[in-house]
């Protein structure tokens, strides 16, 4: 992913405050953060459709792949929103293609697509995609106390055994 051309003015800056606890996912969002930024930067600095096409493709691309790992985790974990999630990540891969299809057939990108993208992204992080590690963290942990305690003693065979 190159910089954006912007000269370091961000529609998103990352806060650690975006980490939801999974490294992979919060290393994840900071590159969709950082791909919102190229494209931020591609319409402030007036580029052509063909540059601001490209970053559309690489954002459509990666949230895909993006949706699709925490689609599977969700799955995997059984977790109880996942059809709700899963609708939130299509509207918003069908909003990226719309605005790119506009692109394509001679429509200006305005400074609302950067800002929807900011919106939607810092909120979905913070309400839909917390919830779903802390579900995550409270099927971790081992619940009760016998739970607890034979966590603690598989943990030591583990690692003295």
């Amino acid at each position: 992913m190159q910089k954006n051309v912007n000269s370091g003015v961000n529609v998103i800056a990352w806060s650690d405050s975006y980490c939801i606890g999974l490294a992979e996912i919060d290393d994840q969002h900071k590159s969709l953060v950082d791909l919102m930024n190229d494209l931020w930067g591609a319409i402030a600095a007036n580029a052509s459709t063909q540059e601001c096409d490209r970053i559309f493709e690489q954002l459509e691309i990666y949230t895909v792949a993006h949706f699709g790992a925490e689609e599977t985790m969700m799955q995997a974990l059984a977790y109880p929103n996942l059809a709700e999630h899963r609708l939130a990540h299509r509207e918003f891969v069908q909003r990226i293609k719309r605005e790119r299809a506009g692109l394509q057939a001679g429509q200006r990108l305005g400074l609302d697509i950067t800002h929807f993208l900011r919106d939607w992204l810092v909120k979905h992080i913070l309400v839909n995609d917390r919830a779903y590690a802390d579900f995550y963290e409270q099927r971790s942990k081992p619940s009760g106390f016998l739970g607890r305690f034979f966590s603690r003693f598989r943990s030591n065979e583990l690692t003295h055994g």
